[in-house]
Parts: structure tokens; C-alpha cells; sequence
């Protein structure tokens, strides 16, 4: 997971490198940013550690539905080729559920239903890693599904409507204890595997 980072991060910086000739509108890179708002609404996880108040181990797992909101930037620029499809890097800043941000870099894959010029309807798959602190360094992985709607405003200059179902696996350090009110030390954490699931509702500008 962490080489995939590494490679989406690459291919994001390489790509702005080579996007500077517009060329014909089909095979070209091109560059954007996206900013929107994920609501979060469920969460499942998986928890072993000990409390000094305790001095036992405890084994915590369990899921709930628990809405969260926060929100997301990122930029990105990628290549459309073949009048119906699109490849992007992206790289920014999330929300990833309360009080955790991190920095996710993934690689999108979209189909347009219509020429890629052209208004029309889309959809896409998306998926990489958060950057960030996690437990025992682990990769936190990101997946993407959803659909969206091209409005063409100029020949080269499109606003996007998206929106998209999220999975991310966590592996959280700030772990806070419900039932007895307190935060686990560093140290004794032995086990952190938190899934979310949330809804994410986007505008882009494509240029």
C-alpha cells in the first residue's frame, strides 16, 4: 500500500509536469480541483489495548451508525483519451472522521457517457491511501464509487457534480475509550483496525 502511495504521488507530480500543451481536446493532460463535503454515517472497528486504570487488557469491537461531517480539497491532473474516458492522480486534504485529517493520494479511473466535451453524465472508481500518523505505521487504504454530472462552460473548462459512496480502513493512535471515559496511552495500544463508510458530495472545476 505504501509503494501505491508513493507511485500515485509520482504519477500526480509527473503528470503536472507533462500538462502544459493542450493539443487536441481528446489525449491531453489537464489539471483541476475539487472541493466538497463527506458525511460519514457508519463506523466499525476493532480495538486491543490495556488502561492503567484497569490494569487489563480489554478487546473492543464492535459497529455503529454515528454521523459525522467534514469536508475535502484536492487537486488533480490526469489524461482523457479516447472521447469517453479519463485517468487523474489526486492529492489534498480530508476529513476522515471526527477529529482525524489526513492527506489522501489516489488514482481515479472515469467513464463519460457522453464525449468527454460534451454535458453529460459520468462515473468513476477511485482508490489509494491516506497520508498520515497511524498505528504501527500502517497504510490507511481509501475506495471511491460513484457517479456525477459534466456541465461544460467553455471548450477546456468544465464543472463537475459528483457524487459517491466511501470506504477507508484506519488504523487510528488516538483511541478513546466510551465506557470509562478516557484516552488510551501511547504505548499500550496493541491492535487498531477502524473502518468508515460515508457519502461525499463534490463540485470540481476541470481545466
Amino acid at each position: 500500500m505504501k509503494r501505491y502511495c508513493v507511485l500515485c504521488l509520482l504519477l500526480f507530480l509527473s503528470a503536472g509536469l507533462h500538462a502544459s500543451g493542450r493539443g487536441d481536446w481528446y489525449g491531453h493532460w489537464d489539471y483541476g480541483i475539487e472541493w466538497g463535503y463527506t458525511a460519514s454515517f457508519a463506523e466499525i472497528y476493532h480495538y486491543n489495548y490495556t488502561l492503567p486504570s484497569l490494569g487489563a487488557r480489554i478487546d473492543s469491537r464492535d459497529s455503529r451508525l454515528s454521523y459525522k461531517s467534514n469536508g475535502l480539497l484536492t487537486a488533480y491532473t490526469g489524461v482523457k483519451f479516447a472521447r469517453h474516458y479519463a485517468l487523474d492522480a489526486l492529492a489534498g486534504w480530508a476529513g476522515v472522521y471526527e477529529g482525524r485529517r489526513m492527506f489522501p493520494v489516489t488514482m481515479r479511473g472515469s467513464y463519460f457517457f457522453d464525449a468527454y466535451d460534451k454535458d453529460g453524465w459520468k462515473t468513476f472508481l477511485e482508490g489509494g491511501c491516506c497520508l498520515g500518523k497511524s498505528f504501527a505505521g500502517k497504510a490507511v487504504g481509501i475506495v471511491k464509487a460513484g457517479t456525477g454530472y459534466r456541465l461544460m462552460l467553455d471548450r477546456y473548462f468544465a464543472l463537475d457534480l459528483s457524487l459517491s459512496l466511501q470506504g477507508i480502513l484506519d488504523h487510528p493512535v488516538n483511541i478513546y475509550d466510551r465506557s470509562r471515559e478516557e484516552f488510551v496511552p501511547d504505548g499500550n495500544l496493541r491492535r487498531s483496525d477502524c473502518g468508515y463508510i460515508g457519502i461525499n458530495f463534490t463540485l470540481a472545476l476541470d481545466f
